[in-house]
């Protein structure tokens, strides 16, 4: 048996002399820089990254995930036992070592999630020290002659290749070591990997189009290019002074600095590449689509992209299609025979539509000539083999399954891409379903089968969705809004709609009356049915059938349109949030979910299903918390979803939430998915999800021809590289780089379903802490603050009677005695959100005693509180307290609280500065420039409580707007739109320049979520041109390095500059209360 040669997918190369480490399958390999056999060095739970030799080779310090988070380890180079050296439950990045010390870049103690500041720990561990003097850095590297650089916004260039925005990698220099920084930019490029050697500078940057190592001068002169891939980049460059290695695709190089050469590794790379192997996935997990068969028996779902079968209850399970994982399968639904099912499949590249019997597997039909794009919902005809189907397009499509005919009915060309929700007619001859009349209403219509003729049936006020049609053909049920009942805000003058729907009904003839009109009944008529659990419709069904006579015709549904939109009749039910309707012989099903905040909001289902009881009319609670539901054809039964499980329940009874959902049987109607066994093979499934992912990005990119990037070209160049990949933290590597060939922003990958590692985080104290070695204790050298007041996450050292402060000590927790190896944050790891002990002391190790304080499990948001509680004092401090402040960090819910939270406090101060550095995006920027511009035009004066500036809110007086290249998204488009509407001057740094938005819907069978960018941003004055730049502020201010080490911020300072030069100039207006009406009387 001969050996056959295998290639792994390598990354993150460190080299000193002749060795070479790198990463691959997240694990460490060593190698000759030469090339030849590669052995792993480790085989670690969670992934490794960024190795880096000592600068004596005896040691390599990594980033590990082994207990969770992203910390710094080190290891002996020849292999042995690694030691975690950071407890900083933050994202750390490697930079480098500075002797015997390991330097690192990471998001702790920062009050952004985009910020980094650099560290160094001891190689022996203990409490790591910032490095001050240096400000936000990614990147740093010593030349070992005094000189040093660092780089801003370093991130692997390779993820949005050819990025031009704001917030590209740039290098900062000081030569000297004297601690003055130049900024160090030779080309126009996007930087990273700082490198110095000697007198000169290397780096990766992408001037060209790809990224390749260049080098210059520390002034910037000198420029040479030292490398020249015309396809892949080059990406995370190290050196040991001799040769720089890097890799590119899926291979490493070399480039000799004497010989100025470059050369590939080859590898001998032998490995039993245990993350391809085959296993099983629990079926809920990644469900996808569900549905019951006409008579309520038996189930089908897609879970990760596979079809199944099985009785809901009893029987065996059975797998339909293709089982090796190459084939992603989407929306099976059952044919109304119970012996074939309709799906969509992928099979031959695009979505097409095939049929499956039920009791083979076997695929007896496969449209291929039948372009269906890519199906959001289908739905079978009830008597017929037809099904109709919604898509990306906005299409509604009819496919005749025996015939292979295809029709579209209707293509929405207005409003926004929610879908068509559609419904079958009981006789299968008419559709209706939802349509966007305007971009801003939308109304349900009809569609006849016969004639072909589409009828609008309803006049939206907004929107009316998600019809359906009753059983016996009479009505037509659907969800919508167009109820405007204000409700007051609690903490400013502002109204809002949060409920705002109604569930409806049409009667689709002028002789049917309402059926919420209470009709005379007997007694009899009038008895309450038993109500209990029973399923003997759903036992019995198919037997029955089997034993009938051939069932007459369904009746033909006979449809007045005449004067239609008038006979739309409320369900006499409270105003709410409807999601989904349904309904069957007697009942009318629909999800509500009750009004909550955005900021908090969990991520549990929260919705209700509620029953309308058209015999009785009566409402009823039928379940809680489910995401969705599904009844069978007959209506007698009845399949919702939770959480990834399901339960199937006889739609006869009037609630079914009195059985728990850990018993999994015909009793209790929940279904064990258990039984399903859901093999997965890597390999395959790998290679289609890549296949998917090119695909997504060809169908939903925001301008059919991919502004000129031959996409093909693209898939050619990285599909050959998943064969390659081990891991899926390698194939998400790809994907990413797949999706930055794009040359646009937020092209992204997250999630999906890697190697699970321990999920042990660190419980946080809020503070900052240094080693006292007099007393081998920890000193708190500042109390991070916050809102004590919060429900979310208190600060834990500003607990009522705890009575910790500034300089005294820790010596202990939960006992546990600190010590310098043994610091606070490496005794909390895994007690996050928990209730813990401390041992503390006064300054001088007095009056040692206990307290308990309950951790949080990041201090991102304190900190961010202190932060702008810092800059919102400094301002009042500075402008005599003419000025107010407000910051912004996203445009989401977050964002939005904050600004009123501050601006409701500060709008009518002489002055106003609104800081929108390190926003985060998001969508709400238009409501808050609305605020923003409102223009003071007059006061209401009282007797007694003063005045209030009309209209209320409104500023007073000059507003200035600070942003940072680290303001992306909305952030830019509120930077670049707070000029246009001539609010104010904008200071500080051209921001992110990424607003090309997206709607992240479109999932991968392992339940990770690709995005494709669809929504660009057009402005009246730059075009396009916001996308990949940024917003340009009027005032271009930079914080330098030694800024930062002395504790300054040059662009607030000017924005309070520029504020006070305008009060001086254009003073607020100030009312004019003494020429008062004179209302003498006149005798």
């Amino acid at each position: 048996m001969s050996l056959q040669a295998q290639h792994g997918y390598y990354r993150f190369p460190s080299v000193f002399e002749d060795n070479l480490v790198f990463v691959s399958e997240d694990d460490l390999w060593l190698t000759s820089l030469k090339g030849g056999p590669a052995h792993r060095l480790t085989a670690n739970l969670g992934a490794i990254s960024q190795p880096c030799f000592s600068p004596d080779g005896n040691w390599i310090a990594f980033i590990g995930t082994e207990e969770g988070p992203a910390e710094v380890y080190v290891m002996p180079a020849t292999g042995g036992t690694a030691k975690r050296l950071t407890y900083f439950g933050s994202t750390c990045l490697l930079c480098g070592w500075n002797g015997n010390k390991i330097t690192f870049a990471s998001t702790y103690g920062q009050p952004a999630r985009h910020a980094t500041a650099l560290y160094e720990v001891d190689i022996d561990g203990g409490l790591p020290q910032r490095l001050t003097q240096y400000g936000p850095a990614r990147s740093l590297s010593f030349n070992g002659q005094g000189g040093v650089v660092i780089g801003r916004n370093t991130r692997d260039a390779s993820y949005w290749k050819r990025y031009r925005g704001g917030t590209a990698g740039v290098l900062w220099v000081d030569e000297k070591g004297t601690g003055q920084f130049t900024k160090l930019q030779p080309v126009t490029g996007n930087y990273n990997c700082p490198l110095y050697i000697g007198n000169r500078i290397y780096f990766i940057v992408d001037h060209t189009g790809v990224g390749n190592i260049c080098s210059c001068l520390p002034n910037g002169s000198d420029f040479q290019q030292h490398t020249h891939h015309k396809d892949f980049y080059a990406r995370n460059a190290q050196t040991d002074g001799t040769h720089i290695v890097y890799h590119a695709g899926a291979d490493l190089f070399k480039l000799n600095l004497k010989t100025n050469t470059v050369k590939k590794i080859a590898l001998h790379y032998f490995s039993p590449r245990v993350q391809r192997n085959r296993r099983f996935a629990a079926a809920g997990r990644f469900l996808e689509s569900y549905d019951l068969n006409p008579a309520g028996s038996h189930l089908t779902l897609t879970s990760r992209g596979k079809i199944f079968t099985f009785g809901n209850w009893e029987g065996a399970m059975t797998q339909l299609g293709d089982r090796t994982g190459n084939t992603r399968y989407k929306l099976s639904r059952w044919l109304n025979d119970s012996k074939r099912i309709v799906a969509a499949t992928d099979q031959s590249g695009n979505y097409r539509l095939c049929v499956i019997r039920t009791d083979t597997g076997e695929q007896i039909k496969h449209f291929e000539q039948v372009d269906i794009g890519i199906p959001y919902a289908m739905e079978v005809s009830p008597c017929k083999d037809e099904i109709v189907l919604t898509n990306h397009r906005q299409e509604l499509i009819w496919v005749n399954l025996e015939t292979g005919d295809k029709a579209v009915i209707d293509r929405a060309e207005a409003g926004t891409p929610f879908g068509l929700p559609f419904s079958w007619a009981p006789d299968g001859n008419w559709l209706t379903y939802a349509f966007p009349v305007t971009k801003q209403t939308s109304a349900i219509k009809l569609y006849s089968f016969e004639t072909g003729e589409t009828h609008q049936i309803t006049q939206p006020v907004l929107f009316d969705f998600d019809p359906v049609f009753h059983p016996n053909g009479k009505y037509i049920l659907f969800l919508s809004a167009r109820i405007f009942n204000p409700v007051y805000d609690n903490l400013h003058f502002d109204l809002n709609f949060p409920k705002g729907m109604l569930p409806y009904l049409i009667t689709l003839r002028k002789d049917i009356p309402s059926p919420f009109v209470p009709m005379p009944k007997s007694i009899d008529e009038d008895e309450e049915k038993h109500i209990h659990h029973h399923h003997r419709e759903l036992e019995q069904q198919e037997k029955d059938n089997a034993e009938k006579p051939e069932e007459k015709p369904r009746p033909k549904i006979t449809i007045d349109l005449d004067g239609i939109e008038n006979r739309i009749v409320p369900l006499p039910v409270t105003e709410g949030d409807y999601r989904q309707i349904g309904v069957c012989k007697d009942k009318i099903f629909y999800t509500a979910y009750d009004v909550e905040g955005a900021r908090y909001r969990e991520q549990n289902p929260k919705g209700i299903l509620l029953s309308y009881n058209l015999e009785r009319n009566e409402e009823n609670l039928f379940a809680q918390g489910i995401g969705s539901f599904r009844l069978a054809a007959d209506g007698k039964a009845m399949v919702y979803h939770v959480q990834g499980a399901l339960r199937v329940i006889s739609t006869d009874i009037d609630s079914c939430n009195n059985k728990p959902q850990e018993e999994t049987n015909r009793k209790s109607g929940w279904i064990n998915l258990g039984r399903i066994k859901l093999s997965v093979e890597p390999p395959a499934e790998w290679a289609q999800m890549f296949r998917e992912a090119w695909r997504l990005q060809q169908e939903f990119f925001w301008t059919p021809n991919m502004s000129n990037i031959d996409w093909q070209k693209v898939f050619a160049l990285y599909y050959p590289l998943i064969e390659r990949a081990n891991t899926r933290g390698e194939v998400s590597d790809i994907i990413w780089e797949l999706h930055g060939e794009l040359g646009t922003s937020h092209a992204y990958e997250m999630g999906g379903d890697y190697k699970p590692r321990p999920p042990y985080f660190v419980g946080f104290l809020g503070a900052d802490m240094e080693f006292a070695p007099e007393h081998n204790a920890y000193r708190f050298v500042h109390i991070v603050g916050g809102d004590p007041w919060t429900p979310h996450a208190p600060p834990p050292l500003l607990r009522p009677g705890v009575n910790i402060a500034e300089n005294m000590l820790l010596l202990a927790i939960n006992g546990q005695r600190l010590s310098q190896t043994e610091p606070p944050n490496k005794l909390l790891v895994n007690y996050t959100n928990c209730e813990v002990q401390l041992t503390v002391a006064n300054h001088d190790g007095s009056n040692v005693r206990n307290v308990t304080v309950k951790t949080v499990t990041g201090e991102e948001d304190l900190r961010y509180r202190e932060w702008v509680e810092n800059n919102r004092k400094y301002v009042h401090e500075a402008s005599g307290g003419k000025i107010g402040y407000v910051h912004i960090p996203d445009m989401g819910p977050n964002g939005y609280g904050e600004f009123h939270r501050y601006f409701l406090a500060e709008y009518d101060r002489d002055g106003l500065i609104v800081d929108v550095r390190f926003n985060g995006g998001g969508h709400v920027s238009q409501l808050l420039l609305e605020k923003l511009a409102r223009k003071r035009i007059g006061y209401d004066l009282t007797r007694w409580v003063g005045y209030e500036p009309y209209p209320q809110a409104s500023p007073a007086g000059p507003i200035v707007a600070v942003t940072n290249e680290q303001a992306g998204s909305d952030g830019d488009i509120f930077s670049h739109s707070f000029k246009m509407f001539k609010l104010g001057k904008l200071i500080g740094m051209r921001t992110w320049g990424g607003v090309i938005g997206i709607w992240p819907r479109n999932s991968l069978v392992d339940g990770a979520y690709t995005t494709q960018p669809e929504f660009s941003f057009w402005f009246k004055d730059v075009g396009w041109r916001i996308e990949n730049y940024g917003a340009v502020p009027d005032i271009e201010v930079d914080i330098a390095p030694q800024d930062y080490a002395r504790n300054i911020d040059p662009q607030l300072d000017r924005a309070i500059a520029e504020v006070l030069a305008e009060l001086k100039t254009n003073p607020p207006m100030k009312p004019d209360f003494n020429s008062k009406p004179d209302l003498s009387l006149p005798w």
